[in-house]
């Protein structure tokens, strides 16, 4: 699947933050979580220190995310 934006929210601070390139790592305004890859891949993750160990589902949203074929 290839992706045409990489764009995620924090549902702990509501930041939405874009990693444009490869290797563009962005992290939220809270450092909950992080995006890198740009259109090439998209590796996230998340800080369980500042998640109170919720699972990603409840901590990152993937719904601004554009994908070919979407």
């Amino acid at each position: 699947m290839k992706i045409i934006r990489s764009i995620v929210q924090c549902k702990i601070c509501d930041d939405v933050i874009e990693s444009k390139f490869t290797y563009d790592y962005v992290t939220c305004k809270c450092g909950a979580i992080f995006l890198d890859g740009g259109t090439e891949y998209q590796r996230y993750g998340l800080w369980p220190e500042k998640t109170n160990g919720k699972p990603k589902e409840k901590v990152i949203d993937f719904s601004l995310s554009e994908y070919e074929g979407d």
